[in-house]
């Protein structure tokens, strides 16, 4: 079974499009809980706008190195439920319009594979290509920063080069930035487990399965065995013939969501199992949500 509401980030767009696949601190449809009522988590809009803005100051710093750098357009808030790794899609109305996001992860994706960055790196000559990477993501002697996470293992990132310098003149503490979102962002694992295991949950998925049942005369045990079905129905289909069987699977699987109850109680046990974690981690919390904040200002001025 797919992890739980799995948190994490993922680089989609350009040098800082990331998206939150639904974490503690989240607001929103897809988000499991809430963070403090103080600060509250950016929307798809605001995250944008600093997306943008780090770019922007990526540009001009690879400009100081006599490299040229495009600031390409951010995922459309519209489009970003495409890319959140939830474990049941709830949102009927955008099913129904995009089915689990597939047109728009072709769509995104092919934009990425001609992205002007890329190329123009690759038309470089062998010696420039190099100073290229070592200017925008530091060199071989670059410094690194290392964050232990809450479940295990460990994740790092260049503190020198023009990507780095785009954090810090946002964030301003670029270490406690990085430090507080790679713990907020990964702490699930601490809590999904127990959650997993609980018999509402464990009913309430029974039931969305007898739903599903109902709904498409198929015998699904999870939301993981309808995206598995879907690449079996779809295969050698184009995409205008694939959509269409994309749509009826997530619409069943929304629909079912609500009648089974079964999202209403991930996020019940979701605000009941993680409230020790987000009490024990509390301080993180805090930290990444003002430094969110404080980011944005820096990412209107920058844009104007």
């Amino acid at each position: 079974m797919k992890a739980l509401l799995w948190v994490n980030a993922a680089t989609v767009w350009g040098a800082a499009a990331i998206i939150s696949f639904g974490a503690l601190t989240g607001c929103g449809h897809h988000s499991v809980v809430r963070s403090t009522p103080v600060i509250h988590e950016l929307t798809g809009a605001q995250q944008a706008r600093i997306d943008q803005a780090e770019l922007r100051i990526v540009k001009g710093c690879m400009a100081r190195h006599g490299f040229r750098y495009w600031v390409t357009p951010p995922v459309p808030a519209e489009d970003r439920p495409a890319f959140e790794a939830v474990f049941v899609r709830d949102d009927i109305a955008w099913a129904r319009k995009h089915g689990f996001g597939g047109l728009i992860q072709q769509r995104v994706m092919a934009a990425k594979a001609r992205d002007p960055n890329a190329t123009y790196r690759k038309n470089l000559p062998s010696a420039e290509q190099v100073r290229y990477s070592n200017a925008l993501g530091g060199g071989p002697q670059q410094h690194m920063q290392i964050v232990r996470l809450p479940a295990g293992g460990r994740v790092a990132t260049s503190t020198d080069g023009c990507m780095a310098d785009a954090t810090k003149k946002l964030y301003g503490d670029a270490a406690a930035w990085f430090h507080a979102n790679k713990i907020v962002t990964n702490l699930n694992p601490l809590y999904v487990p127990k959650l997993v295991r609980d018999k509402r949950f464990t009913t309430a998925l029974t039931s969305w399965s007898r739903c599903m049942r109902h709904t498409t005369g198929h015998p699904y045990t999870d939301p993981d065995a309808v995206q598995s079905d879907l690449v079996k129905r779809t295969a050698g289909m184009s995409p205008a013939q694939s959509h269409p069987v994309e749509v009826r699977l997530a619409v069943a699987e929304a629909t079912c969501a609500h009648t089974s109850s079964l999202s209403a109680t991930i996020h019940k046990l979701a605000r009941v199992y993680s409230a020790p974690v987000r009490k024990r981690y509390a301080k993180e919390i805090e930290t990444r949500g003002r430094m969110q904040h404080a980011a944005l200002a820096r990412a209107d001025q920058v844009l104007g």
